[in-house]
């Protein structure tokens, strides 16, 4: 939806959809994050994405790995310093 891409740089989202691919959808506007061990763990559910703003300089942030499906982190690093985005499922 480009309206949510010009309101918000970063979403997290919870139980998201995946589709038979292993993939969720989203469109041009997003980076899809998926947790580190998504591709390696396909017969086990994904729990958490997290979608980046394309609008966000590549440089900025970087996914940190954690071996988990239910955890995405992400640090985000500029002229404030370093703020580190935890997405956590819990059920």
């Amino acid at each position: 939806n480009n309206k949510l891409a010009s309101d918000w740089d970063i979403m997290v989202i919870q139980e998201p959809y995946i589709n038979f691919l292993h993939n969720t959808s989203a469109n041009h506007t997003w980076h899809v994050l998926y947790p580190t061990n998504h591709y390696t763990h396909p017969q086990q559910c994904t729990h958490a994405i997290t979608l980046i703003n394309t609008s966000l300089d590549s440089n900025s942030w970087k996914q940190i790995s954690y071996p988990s499906l239910d955890i995405v982190i992400i640090q985000l690093s500029g002229h404030y310093g370093q703020c580190t985005i935890f997405n956590i499922y819990n059920d």
